[in-house]
């Protein structure tokens, strides 16, 4: 493997996750026709890590991951009993614990005590404006209105709210509506996802690649016009070329990181079993936490270290947008069968002449940072982290500044609210 293994014979230098996504179960009260875990409907709780094993596991992820955003998924994570136990462990050990519902079981009491467990915020699945839809989607009546009234909840227990949508042909011209919805529950995401064909999503029609130009263009403009709600798409890596946004450079507050693909290099998922994949579409089993410590599978696996170090394949290889986009590798391998094959969905084509876009070279090298300062953005949730420092980093060199002290950063902190999730990109 070309790049994977160094002078010293050691695997390159891994980079620390800044996002987990842990499927806590299989089970679900709903049956959702997209879900990418084939979640089921009952009671038995098949192999799913008990809760001794759980919280062992939380703490290798702190360890591997300090201060990481730790999405608590499933399934539906509330149908677990120890859910609670869990994200106080989780806030404890200084990750930020983050709940991915489809909010039908969701209310104030259950709000409260994830609050006052320490989790940082919910996620809650809506699908449409339109309660038909996201009914059908869902695959139980009346699950819009329960996921609308566990969103009033969660905003009223005091939680940071975030609106999931999944993107199908059907309802990606209801973007400004769901901006609506999410503006009056108070959200400060809206997050939309497009949809990977894996797990019951396989069996799902995925939008054409003109289809996924037009929406992502409509998001931008989305955002554009709503600077007071962060809206972000998810597993559309191409968005950067929308932006213009070259590897390591950050606009608009997207982080020079933000919107490529992360599988295996900021982020991994944890599926209820407790083995790991690259993410939660590429369905390639790479560890089992009951066999093998986290951090010898996220610095030494084969998989992950290809991801790290290989250029994707076809078209994408010769990109003017390779290292800045680089493509879904989710979807490279469920339409070639090959992780780093190119992205068939995206309709981008360099054109004749212009070569493939330079490795980037560290960023902002000329800019230093002082022990104090350093100290400060330690401080700084680590999901978060990279997208502060890209931000100040980038008005230090409008500004000439060679150097970022802790003054540097409280005069331009009314401008980077670490203290709420407005960067997160």
């Amino acid at each position: 493997m070309s790049g994977a293994i160094n002078a010293a014979g050691q695997p390159p230098m891994a980079p620390v996750p800044t996002i987990v996504s842990w499927n806590l179960t299989r089970r679900c009260n709903l049956a959702c026709r997209h879900c990418y875990l084939d979640a089921v409907q009952r009671r038995r709780t098949f192999d799913e890590l008990n809760t001794s094993e759980a919280l062992s596991v939380t703490g290798q992820v702190a360890e591997l991951a300090p201060g990481a955003m730790l999405v608590l998924t499933g399934g539906e994570p509330l149908l677990r009993a120890d859910l609670v136990p869990l994200v106080r462990h989780a806030a404890a050990c200084g990750l930020a614990p983050v709940i991915g519902t489809n909010g039908s079981l969701l209310n104030e009491r259950r709000a409260r005590a994830l609050r006052d467990a320490g989790a940082a915020g919910v996620g809650v699945s809506l699908d449409s404006a339109d309660a038909q839809f996201h009914d059908e989607v869902r695959g139980v009546r009346g699950a819009w209105r329960a996921a609308t009234r566990g969103a009033a909840a969660a905003r009223r227990a005091g939680l940071v709210l975030l609106l999931h949508t999944t993107l199908f042909e059907q309802n990606r011209k209801d973007l400004a509506a769901l901006a609506d919805l999410a503006e009056a529950f108070g959200a400060m995401a809206l997050n939309f996802f497009f949809l990977v064909c894996t797990g019951r999503g396989a069996t799902q029609t995925d939008l054409s690649a003109a289809a996924y130009e037009d929406t992502l263009a409509r998001i931008v403009e989305l955002q554009r016009s709503r600077p007071q709600l962060v809206i972000r798409a998810r597993c559309a890596p191409y968005l950067r070329r929308l932006l213009g946004l070259r590897a390591g450079e950050s606009a608009e507050g997207y982080g020079a990181w933000s919107s490529a693909c992360l599988a295996g290099r900021g982020y991994f998922r944890i599926t209820p079993e407790g083995r790991v994949t690259p993410c939660p579409y590429i369905p390639e089993l790479i560890g089992d936490l009951r066999q093998a410590a986290l951090r010898e599978i996220w610095e030494r696996h084969p998989d992950l270290i290809r991801l790290r170090t290989e250029r994707p394949g076809g078209k994408c290889a010769a990109c003017n947008f390779r290292y800045s986009c680089g493509g879904c590798r989710a979807r490279a391998l469920a339409r070639h069968g090959d992780v780093m094959a190119e992205d068939p969905q995206c309709a981008y084509v360099t054109s004749p002449g212009i070569p493939p876009e330079a490795a980037p070279g560290p960023e902002n090298a000329a800019v230093t940072w002082d022990p104090a300062a350093q100290a400060l953005l330690e401080r700084i949730p680590a999901f978060v982290r990279a997208t502060v420092k890209a931000r100040l980093e980038q008005y230090a060199v409008s500004e000439g500044a060679r150097c970022i002290s802790a003054n540097f950063m409280r005069a331009h902190r009314p401008r980077l609210p670490f203290s709420e999730w407005r960067k997160l990109s």
